[in-house]
């Protein structure tokens, strides 16, 4: 009984972190980009703290970067993160959010989202969601550091 039990629990776990984005009012559009770290963005590694970089426009076909542009950000948690920098709140994909310092600010209801340890929870109660969340792949090849953004 023990063990259904310990099972269940960990099902619900896997199922909630689905869930966590699947509620999200973002659509979920394609989202497929990558970084070249070592060639194309050397000052963009973990070693050098906390940043934030936001790409808007894509350089090749194939490159998808959801609904509203990637925001991407190295964590104080040491880790790259990326999420939509469209506003759960306010769903406009031509004002996206801003960044100041550790927070990504909507320039519409002005909710001010939480990047400090990559889960951009929104901090002032306006918006119900955090950001819709990315999966990054930091990845250490021949060719120099590479850091691919999917969903």
């Amino acid at each position: 009984m023990r063990h259904w039990l310990i099972i269940g629990l960990i099902g619900c776990m896997l199922l909630g972190c689905d869930n966590f984005n699947n509620l999200n009012p973002v659509p979920s559009v394609p989202v497929s980009y990558t970084l070249k770290i070592t060639s194309e963005y050397p000052h963009f590694v973990v070693d050098n703290g906390y940043q934030t970089m936001t790409i808007t426009q894509t350089k090749f076909e194939r490159e998808y970067l959801g609904y509203a542009g990637l925001l991407i950000w190295i964590g104080m948690d040491g880790h790259y993160h990326a999420a939509d920098m469209c506003c759960p709140n306010c769903l406009i994909k031509t004002k996206p959010v801003e960044i100041d310092g550790i927070y990504a600010i909507c320039p519409t209801c002005e909710e001010a989202f939480d990047l400090s340890y990559g889960y951009a929870f929104p901090t002032k109660g306006k918006a119900k969601h955090p950001l819709r969340h990315y999966q990054t792949i930091y990845n250490n090849s021949p060719s120099g550091y590479t850091l691919r953004i999917t969903n």
